[in-house]
């Protein structure tokens, strides 16, 4: 082996391999579950149950009580106010969201976890095949995530399975 060989083998083996991020995206969960994960956390879940989807976002920052007009704190200790308390799902295809109060609970990394729960007939649920963009939309800090042609198909055979299509 020769010098530069002998180098390179040196700084391979000794320096520690570099954390690769874990994608995001969008992917199948247990039967029954579509969920969006970003850097190897939980950003949403989607859950088929009887009657309606249950829709969660984890880690939610940077409230506001509509109620009050006052940001909320995302430290331990906050009581989260029904003012703040409020998600919809929408998407590119859909009108305005429709804001219906949520359950919260206090995420143990930062923010709150807030979840709804949507009749399968809900026009931002149905609009998830055709849509180019997603978000649950919050009294805070809000996104939008970007559907291509894969995700698309993920969520037209959830929601066929889901509503026995």
């Amino acid at each position: 082996m020769n010098i530069a060989g002998q180098i390179i083998v040196a700084l391979l083996s000794s320096s520690e391999a570099a954390a690769v991020p874990a994608p995001a995206g969008w992917s199948p969960g247990p039967s029954g579950q579509i969920s969006f994960s970003e850097g190897g956390a939980p950003v949403y879940l989607l859950e088929c149950k009887a009657t309606e989807v249950v829709v969660t976002q984890f880690g939610v920052t940077q409230l506001v009580d509509l109620q009050s007009n006052r940001p909320v704190a995302d430290t331990e200790g906050t009581v989260l106010p029904p003012g703040a308390a409020l998600m919809a799902l929408a998407t590119d295809k859909t009108d305005e969201p429709n804001m219906v109060p949520a359950a919260a609970v206090r995420n143990p990394g930062k923010g709150w976890d807030m979840t709804i729960g949507l009749p399968k007939s809900d026009p931002g649920l149905l609009s998830l095949p055709r849509a180019k963009y997603v978000s649950l939309f919050t009294t805070g800090f809000t996104r939008a995530s970007e559907l291509g042609k894969a995700d698309r198909k993920l969520f037209a055979d959830f929601l066929g399975k889901c509503r026995g299509k």
